[in-house]
């Protein structure tokens, strides 16, 4: 009897888990939308103001709606291949950061679809965001520095998880590569984290090579 509710209760969990039934769950803004495109016509509100009005709040609706689903589908394929590939770090490192321009692109991609569904000019607003971009690329350039250091460990692999390596003064065996930083275990147990931006800049000894 318990075997066979433990064996329902995993199904259920693996049910809850599928992409479809999250995607499913996380359609709220969909409902919202459908809901705001209907209203006036079903509440007989007069003047196409009204309708105007539940146009836009559908276009953010349903913009805001592919962002979720965005994530949901990234999300997913982004656990299932850490998941089954724990051990590899520079590999989970490499999907997680591609996993982070998906996200970026699509969430640019979906607000141009929404701004050009609206009869916004695109180009003058792509100009000023350029510019706002660069500033902002120059506000945050040592968080860009890491991100871009760790996409070259991965490629260059001057080391990777379970090397021993010693940097300056410090030795011991590499735990984790994330998109900011590098963690090594020193040879007395404390955690050591390099910045990956100061960490190409100094000189590695990798022991394991």
């Amino acid at each position: 009897m318990e075997n066979s509710l433990k064996s329902v209760e995993n199904g259920l969990k693996s049910i809850e888990n599928t992409l479809a039934v999250k995607i499913l769950r996380g359609s709220f803004f969909l409902v919202l939308a459908l809901i705001a495109s209907y209203v006036p016509r079903v509440l007989g509100l007069p003047g196409e103001q009204a309708q105007k009005t539940a146009d836009i709040a559908a276009t953010l609706a349903l913009f805001m709606q592919g962002v979720i689903w965005a994530n949901i589908i990234i999300g997913y394929y982004i656990q299932r291949y850490v998941s089954s590939h724990a051990a590899d770090g520079s590999s989970v490192t490499t999907f997680k950061a591609i996993g982070v321009v998906a996200r970026l692109t699509v969430w640019i991609i979906l607000g141009v679809v929404a701004l050009g569904s609206r009869d916004i000019q695109i180009r003058p607003l792509l100009t000023g965001l350029g510019i706002g971009g660069l500033a902002i690329a120059l506000a945050v350039q040592n968080i860009l520095g890491d991100l871009f250091a760790a996409i070259s460990i991965v490629i260059d692999k001057p080391f990777v998880v379970g090397d021993a390596i010693s940097v300056e003064n410090y030795r011991g065996k590499v735990e984790s590569i994330g998109l900011k930083t590098t963690r090594v275990r020193s040879e007395s147990g404390e955690q050591i984290i390099f910045s990956n931006g100061e960490l190409l800049k100094s000189k590695i000894r990798n022991y394991s090579r």
